[in-house]
């Protein structure tokens, strides 16, 4: 049994201090010093590799109030979504007498599923006050593993449409960093689609990502390092970005935060206790950048995923698994990720 540490850096950091004075102290012992030696240093890098996380995580959250009625726009691709990525947000707005509109863009492919996401999604938003003219299912992106230019072009003048059909102050979209391909193009078709004419905010909610870094993904660092633990701890952090952009993170009641776990809870099918387990944060947003386009969310070539596919061509694909945990790619595009311009264009 695991002791699971979810959304506390700090102890990971100081667990490994622990591991690394023991280490240390052993080394003290003239028979033990060699055996112990590789052990000390190795957990001393480890705890500083956990610690410039955690400065990191310092250095690029910071908290984010919503205390005005606005007309929220929330752009999701499938139903449990937009629940992680703004829910609390979604009933906060409600509650100060705001107006919220989610969208769903992608029908799920399995099938009777559709119907009982559908389902779900409206239990969910019930408890935030939203009724059913709030809610919106279309069917917008290609099927998963499919490119479909034709068909995202259609989808960009469709959201279009929905954007000046609501006229919202604040619109909330998946971020654009490499995890799910549907996710990807909401972000790429929002980004082709506002002008500096267009006077709301646009905010990114990352989700999950194959991407890593030192800097940019904290959460991350601290995650793999809590696995050397002797498999004891498990750390699950709230999602990072791919590019340093501070991470706004909404400041929400024990109530409300409360309700967003209620929410999550109404996903039956998507797992609801492990949601509620590991995406009941406070809602992450990152401020979109105007002009921020990019063809891919991060250098693959250059990337921690490709080094790892890498290694599982030459070592036992479940060893390095278990050593080095990684999504193996954009979802929808396994092994590599995003590229926005052969999802456009078809090339």
């Amino acid at each position: 049994m695991k002791l699971r540490i979810d959304f506390r850096p700090s102890i990971v950091v100081a667990l490994l201090a622990v591991a690394a004075f023991l280490f240390w102290l052993a080394t003290c012992v003239p028979r033990a010093f060699w055996i112990a030696l590789p052990f000390a240093l190795f957990y001393s890098v480890l705890l500083a590799l956990a610690a410039l996380a955690l400065l990191r995580i310092r250095m690029i959250e910071r908290w984010m109030d919503w205390n005005q009625p606005g007309r929220l726009l929330i752009l999701a691709p499938h139903e449990d979504d937009c629940v992680i990525s703004a829910g609390g947000l979604g009933l906060r707005n409600s509650r100060l007498g705001g107006v919220t509109r989610v969208v769903y863009l992608a029908r799920d492919e399995a099938p009777a599923l559709p119907e009982q996401r559908e389902a779900e999604a409206r239990t969910a938003w019930t408890i935030a006050g939203l009724g059913e003219a709030d809610l919106r299912f279309v069917d917008l992106m290609p099927p998963l593993e499919s490119r479909d230019p034709r068909k995202l072009h259609a989808a960009a003048a469709a959201l279009r449409g929905i954007i000046d059909e609501f006229q919202p102050t604040a619109i909330v979209m998946p971020a654009f960093e490499g995890g799910h391909i549907h996710h990807d193009m909401v972000a790429a078709l929002i980004n082709r689609l506002v002008t500096p004419a267009d006077r709301f905010a646009v905010f990114e909610a990352p989700e999950y990502s194959p991407y890593v870094s030192l800097l940019n993904t904290p959460h991350r660092i601290l995650a793999l390092t809590a696995r050397w633990l002797f498999g004891l701890v498990a750390y699950n952090g709230p999602p990072d970005g791919v590019d340093g952009r501070p991470i706004l993170k909404l400041r929400l009641s024990p109530q409300e935060l409360a309700g967003k776990r209620r929410m999550l809870a109404a996903f039956v099918s998507q797992n609801a206790p492990s949601l509620v387990a590991t995406r009941s944060y406070p809602d992450r947003l990152i401020a979109n950048a105007s002009g921020h386009r990019r063809r891919r969310p991060f250098d693959f070539d250059r990337s921690y995923l490709r080094f790892v596919l890498a290694l599982r061509r030459r070592l036992p694909a479940r060893l390095v698994d278990r050593m080095m945990p990684v999504q193996l790619g954009t979802i929808g595009r396994m092994g590599t990720i995003t590229d926005w311009d052969s999802e456009w264009s078809g090339a």
